[in-house]
């Protein structure tokens, strides 16, 4: 922006002379326009050089008047042309020294062209200096990636290119980066985008970026007149975060393209790490399958886990009705959920889609995308800490065992931590010891259905699950209910010592059955 100082050099040879508000020379001019007329229009915009002969103002009066709207609306000089106003009037220079406002005097011979021309070849001589700096910043950006110097120092470079608070956010909307300025508090800066974003999230997840500007604008407007672009880092479709900047008056010609290219800085260095954490994850994604298919080496079962799979308590495990919409429900499951919170893995294992993460999904999230879905299931592990790849197996086997609770429960979601008793006899049955008890219980039962072809054992579970209803057990069963009669005399030929209606007896079995389920 060319200052006025430096137009009023140029200007003097022409006779052209600063003769009031002196202390605004460091004022920067954005455009010249003349104004003959005594309108008061909103196109007049700060940062503007107002030239004028105030000949068609009436009186002194009418003249301060309308300076005085001037210098509301923020203008950064005045000329007045001789051929109007051939003497400045007093109270005219009292008020342009008390709000530093420079005015200047026109000879009357010299037209404005040449103010025109002095200030037109200032701005380019301004233009090609910035373009000098954009293009050193764009270097400068470029090399922060190459040399892997992070979001932050691309941040910071351009904000300080800016002189604008900067903030960058990743997929999830956590602040990533955050720069500003000694005008603003960054404490209170960072806590009210904060705010906004909370208040906003689900418009930036729905692409309304306009909506997030007009309300950290306003948000700001009480303490700072402020505007802000929110603007999204993207690759195709695959959203890298968002770059928010708040526009404070900088050049508004080279502003784009440093912002382009800052954008563009931001978008390589998430690429660039986006590569190397799909390297790492499709490593990681081998090493979860040898867990979950318990082929690890007892050397490698010693060795810790990695620490970002450590940070990952929660397994969700997504079922498919059709299993020919795996590949569909993959990229919806992995678009919804990696733009909620990218530190996760999310990957397609034996006609299921799997996701490990780091926090909890919102249960209003889940039951939306599953409706979206249809026809899918979805069971959730426990979020204790991961220690060992034993932690990681369990968690595997809860969002099994949940899933195949849905078609009992009749429901779509299932949480491990929501079973209630099923919880506790899940866990006893990951005790091998315990297993064998109860196959050593059921030894009977299981020998006869083998070699005679029967549904003994299937029939005792179902008459517990029941207790002793025989009507019940039938309908269940879909056998007459002396089919199930006699099945029950044939189980208690197999166990004469055992009165199932005893309390110790009733449990004893009902838990057996549940732990060879």
């Amino acid at each position: 922006m060319v200052s006025v100082e430096q137009l009023a050099c140029r200007l003097e040879k022409y006779g052209i002379l600063l003769v009031g508000g002196e202390k605004g020379k460091g004022r920067g001019i954005d455009y010249i326009n003349i104004q003959e007329l005594p309108l008061r229009s909103e196109r007049v915009h700060p940062f503007g050089f107002i030239l004028t002969t105030f000949a068609a103002f009436e009186g002194e009066q009418g003249i301060v008047s309308h300076v005085e709207w001037l210098i509301s609306r923020k203008i950064s000089a005045l000329g007045i042309h001789a051929a109007g106003c051939a003497v400045v009037p007093e109270s005219l220079l009292e008020l342009s020294n008390t709000h530093s406002l420079p005015i200047f005097t026109i000879p009357i011979d010299l037209s404005y062209k040449e103010i025109f021309k002095e200030f037109n070849e200032l701005l380019l001589g301004e233009n090609d200096a910035l373009r000098v700096q954009i293009e050193e910043m764009n270097l400068q950006l470029l090399e922060a990636v190459a040399q892997d110097k992070g979001v932050s120092y691309i941040v910071a470079t351009l904000g300080k290119y800016l002189a604008s608070p900067i903030v960058f956010l990743d997929q999830s909307l956590n602040i990533v980066s955050i720069w500003t300025n000694n005008t603003y508090n960054r404490e209170e800066y960072s806590l009210t985008v904060k705010a906004v974003l909370e208040q906003e999230k689900e418009s930036l997840y729905k692409g309304k970026y306009m909506e997030v500007e007009k309300v950290l604008t306003e948000s700001f407007s009480t303490q700072h007149d402020l505007a802000f672009s929110v603007l999204p880092i993207m690759e195709h479709t695959e959203n890298h975060g968002f770059l928010i900047i708040c526009n404070n008056g900088v050049e508004e010609l080279m502003v784009n393209s440093a912002i382009q290219y800052g954008r563009t800085a931001l978008l390589l260095d998430a690429v660039k790490r986006k590569s190397l954490e799909r390297f790492l994850k499709n490593q990681e994604i081998r090493t979860l399958e040898a867990i979950i298919e318990n082929k690890r080496r007892e050397s490698s079962r010693s060795s810790s886990l990695s620490s970002s799979l450590k940070k990952m308590p929660y397994l969700y495990v997504f079922r498919f009705d059709n299993e020919d919409l795996i590949n569909y429900g993959f990229t919806v499951i992995y678009d919804k959920l990696g733009g909620i919170n990218s530190d996760n893995i999310i990957w397609i294992y034996e006609q299921e889609v799997i996701c490990l993460t780091s926090i909890p999904y919102e249960i209003q999230h889940l039951k939306e995308l599953l409706s979206a879905l249809q026809g899918v299931q979805c069971g959730v592990s426990d979020g204790r800490p991961i220690k060992v790849e034993a932690d990681l197996s369990l968690k595997y086997k809860q969002a099994k065992r949940c899933l195949e609770l849905t078609d009992q429960w009749n429901s779509n979601l299932i949480l491990f931590q929501n079973i209630g008793v099923e919880r506790f006899l899940f866990l006893i049955k990951e005790e091998s010891s315990m297993q064998e008890a109860a196959r050593g219980l059921l030894k009977p039962l299981l020998e006869f259905d083998e070699c005679n072809h029967a549904e003994l054992t299937k029939t005792l579970d179902v008459y517990l699950k029941n207790f002793f209803s025989l009507k019940k057990s039938a309908e269940e069963l879909f056998v007459h209910r002396n089919t199930v009669s006699y099945r029950l005399e044939k189980i208690q030929d197999l166990y004469p010592d055992i009165s199932f209606e005893n309390q110790n007896h009733y449990l004893l079995f009902a838990i057996a059955l549940r732990l060879i389920d």
